[in-house]
């Protein structure tokens, strides 16, 4: 999960009324076009590549119908309900399998730094930064809960192999620490320059950064 940056509102949403319009009529392909341009074509919330996507209403159309077409409102996700395993991913469990929550319990992405909630380790888990107390703590636990960041295998996996494919990297280069001295800096910079828009971008820059696997 990363920070993102949002763009202009797709013209149709403008031309959409809540209650007057449904949502099976909005023109899903202009919004996916100004959502490929936020996300780069990666899932809002755990950042794997998109294959199987919805559009995903961060705050529901049943909790809150007046959002229904609301550009800030609306993420793409990953995940498929129709399949097998598809609804255990980030915005579909959010909406069916996470149980009661609080939307101002929750990170959102363009709102806020995950940076500054959630750590990344090289065994593949996400877990909340260890400074944090009080709502922010609160924060980071029930957005890994609630987008099901750790517990669905599939998802946990992809992202633990992406760690282990520059695992070896990471330990080499922490290993010459003392060795490059100053250089190491740079050396750490051009890695963390290395995986900018890949799969998993931010798991692999904590991955190279911190090296924690606990």
């Amino acid at each position: 999960m990363k920070k993102l940056t949002r763009g202009s509102p797709p013209l149709c949403l403008s031309e959409l009324i809540p209650g007057q319009a449904d949502w099976m009529d909005a023109p899903k392909e202009e919004i996916w076009a100004e959502l490929d341009q936020m996300q780069n074509g990666f899932c809002a919330y755990c950042e794997c590549r998109l294959k199987r996507k919805h559009i995903e209403h961060f705050k529901t159309r049943t909790t809150y119908p007046q959002d229904t077409f609301n550009w800030d409102n609306i993420f793409g996700s990953c995940g498929d309900s129709s399949k097998s395993g598809g609804w255990r991913r980030c915005g579909i469990y959010k909406d069916n399998g996470a149980g009661s929550y609080k939307i101002t319990e929750v990170i959102k992405p363009d709102v806020e730094n995950p940076n500054d909630f959630l750590l990344f380790l090289t065994s593949g888990k996400v877990v909340p930064k260890p400074s944090l107390t009080g709502i922010a703590l609160k924060k980071a636990e029930e957005t890994i809960r609630v987008f099901n960041f750790n517990a669905d295998s599939t998802l946990f996996n992809s992202r633990k192999n992406a760690i282990l494919a520059i695992k070896q990297e990471i330990d080499d280069l922490y290993q010459m620490q003392d060795e490059l001295k100053d250089d190491w800096v740079t050396f750490l910079d051009d890695s963390l320059d290395g995986v900018q828009g890949e799969e998993f971008q931010t798991a692999l820059e904590h991955s190279w950064r911190y090296n924690l696997a606990y």
